[in-house]
């Protein structure tokens, strides 16, 4: 198997992101240039670039790039983030060394609180209690990696909590 010459270090897997984020790693691509694209929950593009000085001819270098999705109302949405290489030839769309990275998408994303749950805590309580224009389901949206139920939170369990313009 050969080696990856793209690599993602920001954002991470099921991390919060808004409207405008950072992609950050280390890579080498066709004329230094690495592509990205944000795909909704249907596979459509909903943004597109590309990072400008990634390493080439197989030296790797550290890129990073701010993304901007403009027009994209999202609270909660979860997104696919595709960084890959330029594939000149087609021949293996979208482009060599595809990294794949699940986020969850809140446009007016201002940031996040991490929340330790407490016994007889729920949802709504914690969206009351500690966010800012938070809801319960923009808390269970921003944590689906650690609930499956909306109703069943442990004391003890670390929450993302969203904060919302």
């Amino acid at each position: 198997m050969a080696p990856r010459l793209i690599e993602v270090r920001q954002p991470r897997q099921d991390d919060l992101v808004g409207n405008e984020f950072v992609i950050a790693g280390f890579g080498t691509g066709f004329e230094a240039v690495v592509l990205w694209r944000v795909l909704d929950g249907d596979g459509q593009p909903i943004g597109e670039g590309n990072i400008q000085g990634a390493g080439s001819m197989g030296v790797i270098r550290d890129f990073g790039n701010t993304v901007v999705l403009e027009n994209t109302p999202a609270r909660g949405e979860h997104v696919t983030l595709q960084v890959f290489g330029d594939d000149p030839s087609g021949i293996r769309p979208p482009g060599p060394d595809l990294n794949i990275v699940r986020v969850t998408l809140f446009t007016s994303l201002q940031g996040f609180k991490l929340y330790e749950v407490k016994s007889g805590d729920n949802l709504t309580k914690i969206a009351q209690q500690e966010g800012q224009n938070t809801t319960a389901n923009d808390i269970f949206e921003a944590n689906r990696d650690r609930i499956t139920n909306p109703n069943v939170i442990f004391a003890g369990q670390v929450l993302r909590i969203p904060l919302i313009a």
